[in-house]
């Protein structure tokens, strides 16, 4: 005690609002001091502040987010191997304490006190790439860092890019394989420079370095856990202006007994899910990539397995970190496709013990043999005291009308399930299950479910028979009276809710005092539908209200609800409306000026004052908010846009009887007619897609913008199939691509190297300016995707043009006229092209004149006299046809693909077919040999002397010389004499192989004219012949 108390010493706040409260600006003492010196410095500070401003903004988009938001979907992408499913168990184990076992579909996690996040696995498959790059609101991509970028991350970037680019941020795997430190700095930094190439530059890149007892280091997971948290996402067009949802459980809903006799039948599955984007209801037409189309036959709400924490909390409690993950095992509860496993882990000690009621009940149904007769033969009590219900019982509406039949049979039979306890008739069973179940007064409960309502809502209607002892007719008959509604799966009590709460009070005796018990019925107890109706909804019309008084006004204001919160008197204006009672005696105004009154009597202001200071206010701010000219363009055009989606949620929210599902709620759809496969080959690991396609199905041309990637190593051929990934379909058509020269769609054989070009397809409407990317089934080189590009306009018809050459030859040449042979075959082809324009090899041009007989011959007028020589060309363009191929792939299915020519002839064997005009013959080029030029005599004595042509002629009487040449002189003369030797003997042999070339080539000729003249024979006999016949027929 003696020893003099330490305390640690006060730590001064250098940073944050504490530091910034005890700071006093300099600049207030002494503003000439801290004012700018240079007017260029503080100009270019305000330009750059400006800019920077600028750079922040962006189109305008309304944001329509529901209040509640649906979780945001969070896909991990990357290669097999690099520590994906480790990740999420990191995560899930991170925000909700719970451990995953395996992963398998969707997990849904609490994150926050307003945030809920789903977590997917994407597997390396293109198909699941591309379902889940359509619906991923984050990415985060995980990179082997041992082994470095993979294909599969820059394809799925790919598909990001063309299908909506959301957030995307970079995970580092494997880092502990790097032992020195500066290789290890050193590849962080070329993974990060390379993955901001590809992303953005300064997006997030996590190291994960180290993996201990099969997760992430919690440190590392913490950061990464609170970037997701505080992520900011930009509202996508398509995924806003189409309902989409994330399946995570599926359900089997067919028949059983109709399995047994089909098993290839159409089946009938749930799909759950939350839905996002925009609302849908019921007959509307949804698109699942990797199923096909087809009609949603139920949309129904169910309550949110995941709720967000119902009011604002400073911080989550362990019993708000929920999860929600039907396909995966969270404590020992796994969904199937077709059943729910329960595991039941016992230690040795609690096997020995006596389970519960309910382990019981599951061992029992486990043990149960699968037989449809065994089956047909159990029963079952829904309630206690209630009769035993049959497999085989038959499910009926409900009556009001008329409940008390007398013509009903006594003895209970399975096709009723209703029957007489006291009859002759009744069975042993019957009899046993009084006994057990019965409270020993004589009365028994019978049953009844109706599934029959339009809006599927389950009602029962509980027929109870009273003993004369315990206040029957006078003729004997039993009363029967109606049961309480059971609408949720949570047990209340509706008799307190309704009658209020001195109504129903079981007394101390009752067996069932947890049950709903019914008041006993009076015997001048009469039902009428419209008064039973106002017990069981919340608000009445005005013409049943009556002005607030009526005969059941007494028991509404008794049957109000207080709101504890807020004080009030149960005017039925709480967050809950399931929860409010019957105001028929209140109306909206009377409440309000209530809640005026209270308000300011509690702050002492007289209530007139109160509403005057309140109006003053909304004035005073609201002139600041439109004419204060605070807020710029920009925010003045996002006010606008958020008014006209508010007021649209307003109006919405006034048709809420419309049985429309809203975004954000956690809705199950049932599809009927389902091909068995998708149920035969379910697989969690691949996510199912169900997107809306409002006025996306007839079939048209689409005409596209396409490129070839340029990591894909082929260029596209017109003709081939190829799959394309537009809006939420993968279908398989075959493009013809072309481009346009400002006067016609010429056709291409082959896609340009570097450049787009235009491609025609067959598919669906697709809304243009929307992305798509298009790649081959089968992966045949390294990079998968192929092209990419956008929809430009959707039409009926496009006509696209394909170059046509044809040839022909002299036949009589004229001054400028041809007659022109083997170029037509009939006079008629000849006037479908008269005044076309043709060209000779050598340059002439030329024109179509008129038929000359009927064997094709016709007349041409060219610009200069042409040779016999020259090959006559007309250049045509003929327009071809648009295959109209549509093959949505069924990934989901049996997919059936079409191949092309070449993987045809390879899964054959078969050899490509050897053509002789498609062979490339090496060019010979002859040189041109011209005849010398003669002037004649005439012309020459006109020219002038200097340009005349000079002879030169020896003397011819002169004796020739002797020339004796020396050795040198001889040597030379002898090799020039060789020299013309050899040259004369070269000229020899080529005269001859000119002269085989021109017999080779007369022979072809003669070949190929004896085969024109065969053939125009063989059509001339034909032509005869029907001329004969006709003639024949008509002397007839």
């Amino acid at each position: 005690m003696d020893a003099k108390q330490t305390h640690k010493a006060h730590r001064v706040r250098k940073a944050g609002a504490s530091a910034k409260k005890g700071k006093k600006s300099a600049a207030k003492g002494n503003p000439r001091a801290f004012a700018m010196q240079s007017g260029q410095r503080a100009d270019r500070m305000a330009r750059r502040k400006a800019e920077l401003a600028e750079k922040k903004f962006h189109v305008p988009m309304a944001d329509r987010t529901p209040t509640v938001p649906a979780p945001l979907v969070v896909a991990v992408v990357g290669p097999p191997g690099c520590g994906k499913t480790t990740l999420i168990k990191s995560l899930v184990r991170r925000y909700t304490k719970n451990t995953l076992a395996e992963v398998r579909g969707p997990v849904t996690v609490v994150s926050g006190k307003r945030q809920r996040l789903t977590f997917i696995e994407c597997g390396s498959d293109i198909s699941a790439m591309t379902d889940v790059a359509k619906v991923a609101d984050l990415v985060i991509l995980a990179i082997d860092a041992s082994f470095g970028f993979e294909m599969e991350t820059f394809e799925f970037l790919n598909l990001l890019q063309t299908h909506g680019m959301p957030r995307v941020m970079g995970v580092l795997t494997h880092l502990d394989g790097f032992k020195d430190n500066k290789r290890l700095k050193t590849a962080k930094k070329n993974f990060k420079h390379r993955f901001w190439t590809e992303v953005y530059d300064g997006a997030k890149l996590f190291y994960l370095s180290g993996v201990e007892n099969g997760r992430y280091l919690d440190r590392e997971i913490l950061n990464l856990s609170r970037f997701i948290s505080v992520v900011k996402l930009r509202p996508l067009a398509w995924r806003s202006t189409h309902p989409y949802m994330l399946a995570d459980r599926v359900q089997d809903l067919t028949d059983p007994e109709l399995l047994e006799q089909n098993p290839k039948a159409n089946r009938t599955v749930a799909l759950y899910g939350y839905l996002r984007g925009t609302h849908v209801k019921e007959r509307d037409r949804v698109h699942i990539p990797g199923a096909g189309d087809y009609q949603l036959s139920l949309t129904e709400k169910l309550p949110d397995p995941c709720p967000i924490p119902d009011k604002e909390r400073k911080r989550l409690d362990e019993r708000h970190k929920l999860i929600y993950a039907p396909m995966s095992e969270i404590n020992g509860v796994m969904y199937d496709k077709d059943a729910v496993y329960i595991d039941l882990r016992k230690t040795r000690h609690e096997e020995k013990a006596q389970g519960g009621e309910g382990e019981k009940m599951l061992a029992e149904l486990q043990a149960v043999a699968a037989a449809p007769d065994r089956l047909a033969a159990q029963q079952f009590n829904l309630f206690s005291g209630a009769r035993p219900l049959a497999a085989e019982a038959v499910r009926r509406p409900a009556v009001f009308d008329d409940l008390a039949d007398p013509e009903r049979p006594e003895s209970g039979s399975d096709s009723d399930g209703t029957g007489d306890g006291t009859g002759d008739g009744g069975s042993d069973e019957e009899e046993s299950d009084d006994d057990d179940g019965s409270d020993g007064d004589g009365s028994e409960i019978d049953s009844e479910i109706d599934s029959a309502d339009e809006d599927d809502i389950l009602r029962r209607i509980d027929a109870v028979q009273v003993d004369s002892d315990a206040g029957s007719d006078s003729d004997g008959e039993p009363k029967q009276r109606l049961a309480p509604v059971h609408t949720g799966a949570k047990r209340v009590n509706l008799m307190k809710l309704v009658y209020g709460p001195a109504r129903s009070k079981p007394g101390p005796g009752d067996a069932d005092a947890d049950m709903i018990k019914p008041p006993a019925p009076a015997d001048d107890l009469e039902l009428d539908e419209d008064a039973l109706r106002r017990y069981f909804i919340t608000s009445v019309s005005d013409d049943e209200a009556g002005g607030g008084s009526g005969g059941d006004g007494s028991e509404d204001d008794e049957a109000g609800f207080e709101d504890l919160e807020a004080g009030g008197s149960g005017s039925g204006s709480g967050d809950d409306g399931d929860d409010a009672g019957d105001d028929g005696s209140e109306n909206g105004s009377d409440s309000e000026s209530d809640s005026d009154e209270r308000e300011a009597e509690s702050l002492g202001v007289p209530a007139d004052k109160l509403k005057k200071l309140r109006r003053k206010f909304d004035r005073v701010y609201d002139e600041d908010d439109e004419d204060g000219g605070k807020s710029s363009f920009y925010q003045q055009q996002k006010g606008e846009l958020q008014k006209l989606v508010d007021d649209t949620r307003l109006e919405m929210d006034e048709l809420a009887a419309i049985n429309y599902r809203w975004a954000g709620e956690y809705v199950k759809v049932v599809i009927e007619d389902m091909p068995c496969e998708f149920m035969q080959g379910f697989d969690p690991s691949v996510p199912v897609v169900v997107g809306g396609i409002p006025n996306e199905e007839g079939l048209s041309l689409t005409t596209l913008r396409i490129k070839r990637h340029r990591w894909f190593p082929k260029i596209l051929k017109t003709g081939d199939p190829i799959v394309v990934s537009v809006g939420w379909r993968r279908f398989q058509t075959i493009p013809t691509y072309f481009m346009n020269d400002r006067i016609k769609n010429r056709m291409l054989k082959y896609t340009p190297e570097h450049m787009h070009c235009s491609a025609a397809v067959f598919c669906p409407y697709i809304a243009p300016g929307s992305g798509f990317c298009a790649y081959f089934l089968k992966r045949a080189h390294r990079f998968g995707i192929a092209a990419t590009g956008s929809v430009l306009e959707n039409s009926q018809e496009i006509d696209i043009v394909k170059k046509v050459k044809l040839t022909g030859f002299p036949d009589k040449i004229h001054r400028h006229t041809a007659y022109i042979k083997r170029m037509f075959n009939s006079s008629l082809e000849v006037a479908k092209f008269e005044g076309a324009a043709i060209k000779t090899v050598s340059g002439i041009r030329g024109q179509v004149k008129k038929a000359f007989g009927t064997s094709g011959v016709f007349r041409a007028a060219f610009e200069d006299k042409i040779k016999a020589s020259d090959i006559v060309f007309l250049r045509a363009f003929h327009t071809i046809p648009i295959k109209r191929f549509y093959n949505p792939i069924t990934s989901l299915l049996s997919v059936t693909s079409m191949r092309t020519i070449a993987e045809i002839r390879r899964a054959k064997g078969m050899a490509v077919p050897n053509k002789r005009d498609s062979h490339y013959r090496p060019v010979e080029r002859v040189a041109k040999r011209f005849n010398p030029l003669r002037v004649p005599k005439s012309l020459q004595a006109e020219l002038p002397f200097k340009s005349r042509v000079k002879h030169v002629r020896a003397d011819e009487g002169a004796p020739a010389r002797a020339v004796v040449m020396d050795k040198h002189d001889r040597r030379v003369a002898d090799l020039l004499g060789q020299i013309n030797l050899l040259h004369k003997d070269k000229a020899r042999r080529q005269r001859e192989k000119s002269a085989k070339q021109k017999a080779e080539y007369a022979k072809k000729r003669a070949a190929e004219q004896d085969e024109a003249d065969a053939r125009r024979n063989k059509r001339r006999k034909a032509h005869f012949r029907r001329e004969g016949r006709n003639q024949k027929r008509g002397q007839e």
